[in-house]
């Protein structure tokens, strides 16, 4: 091979993993997410929407309609403009489909995040269980309480969250 022909595989390989590189996400939030199994104790508490990137208007998009999540200590919750359970990215009629109910509520894995040590570590979360409607589980962020919550909506890649604050 000439020096040309080296230079070119060269600057060819180094494009190719520049691509790749470019194709790698990862979850935005994942660093947030919480690992250790709370106790239920230190879940219960009312929370409160404080962000949302589902649309380009944030909070501006719900029109100062509340969404809140109350956890009560008997494991009972009431949940008001929660996202119901569904893949998928969120559509145009986002804020139209939320939901409001009430149930039981139970801490659970909510996935597992692959931060490259092993091994994977559990996401833990909260299912809404309601009869009248399919709630979307909600994960726990935070290390320590007060946790707070976020709706991962669609490829948890893309961003797409709801976070939710424990009011004090």
């Amino acid at each position: 091979m000439t020096s040309y022909q080296i230079s070119d595989v060269r600057i060819l390989a180094f494009l190719t993993l520049l691509l790749q590189a470019q194709g790698c996400q990862y979850d935005p939030h994942a660093n947030l997410y919480t690992t250790e199994k709370p106790q239920p104790r230190d879940v219960v508490g009312r929370y409160t929407l404080i962000s949302q990137t589902a649309t380009r208007d944030g909070m501006a998009a719900l029109q100062g309609e509340p969404c809140v999540i109350d956890l009560r200590a008997d494991g009972t919750f009431i949940a008001t403009n929660v996202p119901p359970w569904e893949l998928g990215s969120p559509g145009t009629n986002f804020l139209g489909a939320l939901l409001t109910g009430s149930g039981t509520w139970r801490i659970d894995s909510v996935g597992s995040i692959d931060d490259g040590s092993r091994p994977m570590k559990t996401h833990w979360g909260v299912y809404l269980d309601c009869q009248a409607a399919k709630m979307k589980p909600v994960g726990l962020i935070g290390k320590e309480p007060p946790f707070g919550l976020i709706f991962t909506l669609g490829d948890p890649d893309s961003g797409d969250a709801m976070i939710l604050e424990r009011v004090k």
